[in-house]
């Protein structure tokens, strides 16, 4: 294996797997999750195993070509067994997996059995939603009241200090090194978001994190080179 990249955070990240998954295609990738995913469209994968035994898996990522695998849940797919995805490990190039769920909320905060990255994660990508910013924390934080001051104050409106505050704890919640972490702020789709988004990585640059400010629905050809730059 190459790489194991574990996408966590909020705002994108659904989209910022897709395009990793897409962009190392000519490589075998497993798309996976150790929360929930809905299964990628036909069209973002060569293959959906559903409930595979390590056999099946292993032998299907023996190819180049995306593999999205999963065990059924309702509408959702989520975490593979230990012994198929570490199959999974075994056989593809690169894994890419979702280890986070935000309820489509553009920002996040931890319970402490959160973010679950996968075994062998070798690349956290935190994604940052800026669409958040001047709304109020309980309407676009996920789990906001974990936070003591958001619980007692929910119509705070989200500004460039709490965009780093969630970016800062879902990076302290990756034991990985730190030049194996990046910090996504996405969705910069205007003039305004993306001054936010600037001033935020300015100031966790400053701390010793990779950021990048952009809008992937609009260019994600940084992303791949960028993540496993580390």
């Amino acid at each position: 294996m190459k790489g194991c990249i574990a996408v966590l955070g909020a705002g994108g990240k659904t989209t910022a797997v897709r395009s990793l998954a897409h962009r190392l295609c000519g490589f075998s990738v497993l798309w996976t999750t150790t929360t929930h995913i809905y299964p990628a469209a036909p069209e973002d994968c060569r293959l959906r195993l559903a409930a595979p035994t390590a056999a099946r898996l292993a032998a299907a990522l023996a190819a180049p070509g995306v593999v999205c695998a999963g065990v059924p849940a309702g509408e959702k797919w989520t975490a593979l067994p230990p012994e198929v995805f570490a199959a999974g490990c075994r056989a593809a190039d690169y894994i890419v997996c979702e280890a986070d769920g935000a309820h489509r909320l553009p920002l996040k905060l931890h319970r402490p059995d959160e973010p679950v990255l996968p075994a062998g994660t070798t690349h956290a990508l935190i994604v940052v939603g800026l669409s958040a910013l001047g709304r109020p924390v309980e309407e676009v934080v996920h789990r906001y009241a974990l936070h003591s001051a958001w619980a007692a104050a929910p119509r705070t409106p989200v500004g460039v200090e709490e965009l780093c505050f969630c970016a800062e704890e879902a990076a302290a919640r990756c034991p990985l090194p730190q030049k194996n972490i990046r910090l996504l702020f996405n969705q910069a789709d205007d003039e305004k978001l993306l001054a936010a988004g600037r001033q935020a990585a300015a100031a966790l640059t400053r701390q010793g994190f990779d950021c990048w400010v952009g809008a992937l629905q609009k260019e994600d050809a940084f992303l791949a080179p960028w993540v496993l730059g580390g």
